[in-house]
């Protein structure tokens, strides 16, 4: 999970890192911290591709206010939490503005704190593919991995937003990297997201209108594997609205 931090006040930085490396530390939380000093320094990552699951954001910076650092981030599509640290209560109406999942009071209080993070990690999903781009690292969450597939001495990871990755490495490795369940090895080519499969036959294909090549040697067993999971998936599903209902 990658966390941004931006408070122009190097103490208050200080104590909330460490408060949120104390709740990782509690929770078995992976995590990766990156701090700001300003609101515009945080905006540019965001332009730059870096991506976060979470940003703490203190609502008074001396470049600019926190909430409109907010709008700024919601403009370039981050669609991941923020939450506000602050002195004042005066923007916790406008925080609504930017759908914001928390508007902290300071001084910093590690309970609440504690109850803001349980609500929010849990929406959060911390299975991230890390890829080296230019001197940035884009975190793309497994949910967004349409498919991966090999092309000579390098690989193309697609992204669900129409972005694609360009990744130095075997798919074997990548494959074993991600080790997720909802991936299957289609072809010696091709590594898919089953949660994007629209239709099966010779061939998958996703959602987007994408095709994805199926190994015909073993098309009856991965076709098997692919109907074995949405079988599963749907008696979860199943599981959980009977829960709900009652």
């Amino acid at each position: 999970m990658h966390i941004a931090v931006c408070d122009d006040n190097a103490i208050d930085r200080e104590i909330v890192v460490s408060l949120i490396e104390h709740y990782a530390e509690e929770n078995s939380v992976p995590i990766e911290i990156s701090e700001y000093e300003t609101g515009e320094s945080l905006i540019f990552e965001v332009e730059d591709g870096m991506g976060f699951d979470i940003v703490f954001l203190d609502i008074y910076l001396t470049d600019m206010l926190g909430i409109d650092v907010a709008r700024s981030l919601r403009s370039l599509n981050y669609t991941r939490s923020i939450i506000f640290l602050t002195v004042s209560p005066e923007f916790a109406v406008d925080s609504y503005d930017v759908a914001a999942d928390g508007y902290l009071l300071k001084p910093h209080d590690y309970e609440k704190m504690c109850r803001v993070l349980d609500r929010v990690v849990q929406s959060v999903d911390v299975c991230v593919y890390k890829v080296q781009r230019r001197s940035m690292v884009a975190y793309i969450p497994y949910s967004e991995i349409l498919f991966v597939e090999s092309c000579n001495t390098k690989c193309l990871l697609h992204q669900s937003n129409g972005e694609a990755y360009t990744i130095y490495k075997k798919l074997d490795d990548i494959e074993q990297e991600i080790n997720d369940h909802r991936f299957l090895r289609s072809h010696k080519s091709y590594l898919v997201n089953m949660d994007y499969i629209r239709q099966v036959d010779k061939q998958f294909t996703l959602t987007t209108g994408d095709v994805v090549a199926i190994r015909q040697s073993e098309l009856k067993q991965i076709r098997e594997s692919y109907l074995s999971y949405t079988a599963e998936k749907a008696r979860v599903q199943r599981r959980i609205n009977s829960a709900v209902s009652r």
